[in-house]
C-alpha cells in the first residue's frame, strides 16, 4: 500500500468515525495545518532569537 492510499484510508476513517462532511474535513485539515505552522514558527523563533 502506498502512502497516498494510506492517507486516504485514514482520512475516510476519521470522516466516518466522527460523521464529518467533506467541507468539515477541509476545515479540520486547514486548522491543523495552521496550528502546526504556528507551533513551527514559535519553535524557530525560540531557537534563533538573539536572547
Amino acid at each position: 500500500m502506498d502512502l497516498i492510499a494510506l492517507d486516504k484510508k485514514a482520512a475516510q476513517a476519521i470522516q466516518k468515525r466522527f460523521g464529518l462532511s467533506n467541507y468539515q474535513m477541509l476545515n479540520l485539515s486547514w486548522v491543523f495545518g495552521f496550528g502546526a505552522g504556528v507551533i513551527a514558527t514559535l519553535v524557530l523563533h525560540w531557537l534563533f532569537s538573539p536572547n
